[in-house]
This record gives structure tokens, sequence and C-alpha cells, in this order.
């Protein structure tokens, strides 16, 4: 391959518990082509799992691996390949050293995802190869990818997703943390069977009937395999009698009898007896399905394709979001939120945030920070009236929210909960939590927001045709108004010293009454 080819090539390497993984791919007409695919073993799980730390045995072993990606990468003139980590580092307490060792002795960087960011990459590479199938655009779809170290889950209603979780815990994660258990306990099979119950019933979906269960991740093709599963241009079309039945022959045996049964490795028996477990407990959201539709897929053909493909690369912003704010809408609702009132203040801060660009200097991005932040910030209102802001940000600090890293989930969280009250820690003990520089991106971001949320303070809409101006000491809003808008006039006051604090603007609310 010469060098004007690897314009169009991308080369991305994944960590992962048990094996490093590269995947080289090239553009060519529109469509992306695999040129290679490479697995180096390591051991990582029971570092992870078990001890919470990679040992440095293991280091060695994933920088062998990375010099090795590198030698072959030279035929591709590929001289920077992404190199990204989910469960395998994220969960390491050694982490940083981890990265920082990599770094100096491979020359390379690594992206550690967290567990939202990975399954908003994965879930839209299954958007992509669902996208043949007519069933899933009609009605409501369980998405689940089962992964070593995490389940995602994702609710899509044929056009968006409309519910959204991450859970912690994954077919190897299990099978290490529960492993001393299913030594000692008989009847183990019982025991998996309760904790997983104890977990999904947790997943309230109710609200979401579900038609169609799209389940994929770890050990898929292999049971796509034993289930004599129909294959359909990308995806695996399983029998949902067939999978329970494979379900019941694997129930109550050992690793070692599953193992003799299929011709497997004990290793393989063991992931593939938790997958198992898992797969069949996500049936019970939807009973009545004749099949389930398994498209193989990993995290490393998600970001190829947003690396490569200029119009999914283009459209990945819009796309998250879409899908982020479509669930924090559904979790707005599920807190009765006054959601005329929060889409009003989401109007109102997005258009402060585009006409102050040239002042706060910030990311495009951090735009839908604040809308996220103007759709949820009424849920602690339903746990405490009293302490509305802090419950706020207190429920949304916890939420998965699609998509957004657990920094930009505390940036909504904070802006969301107005808890910075200035620009100092003594002020606001939360700011703590965040580099300095994320300290000033929150304040700009809390200045705005009160803002907007000072404009319809009675929750009355009273503010019409908003018009706003930067002028060179002070931002002019004006509008107009029917009734009485003392409340708002009010609010407006108490935040103007906050923004001018950090802006050094004086902001200023002008308003017409209409007499008729």
């Amino acid at each position: 391959m010469n060098k004007k080819s690897a314009v169009n090539s991308a080369a991305v390497i994944e960590i992962g518990t048990k094996n490093v993984k590269m995947r080289v791919s090239q553009l060519v007409k529109g469509k992306i082509r695999p040129l290679d695919y490479l697995e180096y073993p390591v051991s990582l799980d029971h570092d992870v799992f078990e001890a919470g730390a990679v040992r440095f045995d293991s280091l060695r072993e994933l920088s062998a691996a990375l010099t090795k990606f590198s030698a072959a990468l030279r035929a591709y003139n590929i001289e920077r390949p992404m190199v990204i980590s989910t469960t395998a580092l994220r969960e390491a307490s050694n982490r940083a050293l981890v990265i920082d060792q990599l770094r100096v002795r491979n020359g390379v960087d690594i992206t550690v995802l967290d567990g939202s960011q990975e399954k908003a990459y994965i879930f839209s590479e299954l958007e992509q190869l669902l996208s043949q199938e007519s069933a899933v655009k009609n009605g409501n779809t369980l998405m689940a990818y089962i992964g070593s170290g995490s389940i995602g889950l994702m609710v899509h209603d044929g056009e968006k997703a409309v519910y959204f979780q991450n859970i912690p815990i994954g077919a190897l994660k299990l099978h290490d943390v529960l492993g001393e258990l299913r030594r000692k306990a008989e009847g183990f099979h019982c025991i998996l069977e309760e904790y997983m119950d104890t977990v999904l019933n947790r997943m309230h979906i109710s609200g979401y009937p579900i038609q169609n269960l799209v389940l994929t991740g770890s050990k898929i093709e292999l049971i796509a395999r034993l289930c004599g599963a129909k294959k359909v241009g990308p995806v695996y079309h399983i029998e949902t009698e067939k999978l329970q039945a494979l379900y019941d022959a694997v129930r109550a045996q050992t690793a070692e009898s599953i193992a003799l049964r299929y011709g497997i490795t004990e290793n393989q028996a063991a992931l593939l007896y938790t997958a198992l477990f898992i797969y069949r407990g996500m049936m019970r959201f939807c009973p009545g399905a004749a099949e389930v539709l398994s498209p193989p897929t990993d995290i490393s053909q998600g970001v190829t394709r947003y690396l490569l493909a200029p119009k999914a690369g283009a459209g990945w912003p819009a796309y998250l979001r879409g899908n982020s704010l479509s669930c924090a809408w559904a979790m707005a609702r599920a807190f009765h939120c006054d959601e005329k009132h929060s889409r009003l203040v989401g109007d109102y801060a997005v258009k402060l945030f585009d006409r102050l660009k040239k002042v706060h200097g910030l990311d495009p991005s951090k735009r839908l920070i604040l809308e996220l932040a103007a759709a949820l910030h009424s849920c602690g209102s339903y746990v405490s009236v009293r302490q509305h802001n802090h419950c706020t940000f207190d429920i949304i600090r916890g939420m998965d929210i699609f998509g957004l890293s657990s920094g930009e989930v505390l940036e909504v969280a904070m802006v969301a909960g107005s808890i910075t009250g200035g620009l100092l820690q003594e002020e606001a003990p939360e700011m703590a939590l965040l580099p300095q520089q994320e300290q000033i991106v929150v304040s700009k971001l809390s200045a705005v927001f009160r803002l907007a949320n000072a404009m319809d303070k009675s929750h009355l809409e009273k503010l019409k045709n908003i018009k706003m101006t930067l002028e060179e000491d002070r931002v002019l809003i004006r509008a107009e108004a029917s009734t009485n808008t003392l409340l708002e006039r009010w609010a407006f006051e108490e935040s103007a010293g906050f923004f001018q604090k950090v802006f050094g603007l004086s902001p200023e609310l002008s308003i017409k009454f209409d007499m008729m």
C-alpha cells in the first residue's frame, strides 16, 4: 500500500480484558473495507476484577503487544493508530500509571472510554448493521450489549433512544466476581439466577412495550452456532426456543462438562455459562419474541466508522445530542418535571450561549450540557422541594447519560443543580471535584443557565419575542409581556451578580408591556 492510500485508512487498537485487538480498515467508494485484524492475548481480567489493578507483568505484555502492532502498521503507512480501552483500564486503580507507562514505552496516547461513551459507539454500529431489518423500524426495540465487564441497555423507538442504562456487570466480570462462590456452592445456577433477577428487576422499562429484541456481545457467535442460527447479512437470527433450550442444557452443568459436550476450552465454557445466564435474563423484557437478532460487533468497529466515514463522523455530534436529549426528557418525565418550562429555559440558555460565543470561548459541544441541564434541572423537586437543587445534583450525578463521560455528567449535574455559588472552591465545595479549567467551564455554563432559568421563574411563559444584544459592557435582553413580571425581574436581578462576576458583563432585562 502506498502512502497516498494511507489517507483513507485507519487503525483502532482496543485494550481488552483478555486480549489486545487491532483493526485496520480503509474507506473505498464510501464503504469501509477491512484490511487487517490482529489479536494478542493478555490477562487483565483477574488483575482488574479481583486485584483491582494492572500488574507490572501484564503491563509488559501490553507494551509488547503494542510494539508488535506498531511494526505491523508500518506496512499500511499508519503512524498514529487510535488506542482505546474500556473496562480493562476503566476499573483499574492504577489506570493513570498504566497510561503513562504505555505512553513512555510505546509512544501511544490511550483514550479510556466511560461506559456510556463505549455503548454509544456500539449502539450506533448496531443501528447501522440492523438498517436492513424492517422489524426494528417498527415499535420499541430493546438493544443489549453484553460485554466482558458491563451490560449496555437501550430502548429504541425506531427513530431514537428513549431509555439507556449501563450496568457494571458483564459475562467475564460476573464469572470472576462470583468465582469463589461457584466453587463452594452446589446449586450455583440457582444463586446466579437470583442474582440476575435482582439486577434486571431494577430496569424500569415497563413504560416501553418491547416488540423486538437485539442481543449481542460476549460469546454471541458461539451461542449462535450452538443454537443453529441462520445468518442474514451481518445479523444472526436466533430462535428464542433454541436459546432457552441451550440455557437449560448448561444451566446445572460444570465448565468441564460444558467444554466436553461442545468441544470448547474450559475457559470458553465458563464464559459461555455466565453469558447465557445474562442473555436468557434479557428475554424477560420481550417474552413474546420468536427470535433474537444478534449482529456481532465491538467498540473498534464503531470507532472505525466515525474515523473513516465522512457522513458518520460529521453526524456524530447530532447523533449524540438527539439520543442523549431523548433519554433525558424521558427521565425528566419520570420525575414529573414541568416539560414546557424546561424546554423554554433550554431555548433561552442556548440563545444566550450562541450570542455570547465570542465572550465565553467554550467549545460548541458545551451547548449540549446546557440543554441537558435544562431538561433535568427540576428532578430534585420530586425528592425534596426544600433542597431540590442538592437533590437534583445527586440524582443527575448518578445517571448514565447516553454518550457522555462521567466528567460531562458531573458538569450537567452542577449546572442543573445550580451548585456553583461562585468562582472560589470555598463558596462551592463541589467545584473541587473538577480540574481548575473545568471549574471555569462550569462557572460560565452556570451563569448562563441561571439567567435563562430566571426568565421563566413563574413557569408561566410570560416573556415573549426575546431578543438578545451583546454590547461593550452589558448584555441587553429585550422582551414583551402582557402580564405582571415582577417575579422574573427579581429572579433576573438575583442571577445578574453571578453572571457579571463570571463574564464582567452587566445583564439587563428590558420588558415592553403589551397593553392589548
